[in-house]
């Protein structure tokens, strides 16, 4: 397993306007860039930040990048240390798995939910999501195949009427997705998250709520039991 490499940032690099308005906008922009790759380890835990590279990248004065700095550290992604030097956190180990039950709890309920009215065009809906990711699977390109998981979990939030909560849980669980993708490139793991959502979908369609809770917490379960072993191999990521 190995967390994904530096990438380049592309149109960050362009320069944002300075106006009060537009600067919020520039700390959002700022936020959404440094949280995906904190997230997706692009930037790894330990790796330094520095606000004069972000803020030249931008084309932009530190103040929004300080701003956005602080809504990360708001989320416990990055350590701010005054006067002195800002890094990217360690994975949260107890975070990830208050974000485990959390996220259990709310998928469980809309999995029952589902079960109970989802109709043959959103099944179908939901299965051509499972064929894309599949798709990316044998492509090789597990930033798309973790794209088409998220985008099959939120769809699920819609179909059951309860789309506000999807980012309720996304927010809470930055520690929880740091896991997961340490854990993705694992042997066999993509196609065993291919299989569980195969299976709870095959569960809805026999509209079997105690089936497809069961489907869910299975699925859930993964990452978080494989704790240990993420970090016996990735030991420098956390504390």
């Amino acid at each position: 397993m190995h967390p994904r490499s530096e990438q380049n940032p592309g149109s960050s690099k362009d320069s944002l306007p300075a106006a009060r308005g537009q600067r919020v906008t520039a700390v959002q922009q700022i936020y959404a860039e440094l949280r995906a790759r904190i997230v997706d380890l692009t930037l790894p835990p330990g790796a330094p930040i520095s606000k004069k590279e972000i803020a030249e990248r931008f084309g932009v004065s530190q103040t929004p990048v300080r701003e956005a700095l602080i809504l990360l550290e708001e989320e416990g992604l990055v350590d701010i240390f005054p006067q002195s030097r800002t890094v990217v956190s360690f994975i949260d180990v107890q975070s990830a798995r208050e974000a485990h039950v959390l996220r259990r709890s709310v998928e469980v309920e809309i999995a029952r939910i589902l079960a109970a009215r989802l109709t043959e065009i959103e099944l179908i809906d939901l299965r051509a999501i499972l064929q894309r990711q599949s798709v990316f699977l044998r492509a090789g390109d597990l930033a798309a195949f973790a794209e088409a998981d998220n985008e099959l979990h939120r769809r699920m939030y819609e179909l059951a009427d309860v789309a506000g909560l999807w980012d309720i849980v996304r927010a809470r669980r930055v520690h929880l997705d740091r896991l997961r993708n340490l854990h993705l490139p694992s042997k066999g793991k993509a196609s065993s998250i291919l299989r569980e959502h195969k299976r709870i979908l095959d569960c809805l369609a026999l509209r079997d709520p105690d089936a497809a809770e069961i489907a869910v917490r299975e699925h859930l379960r993964g990452t978080v039991s494989a704790t240990g072993q993420i970090r016996a191999h990735f030991p420098e990521y956390f504390e």
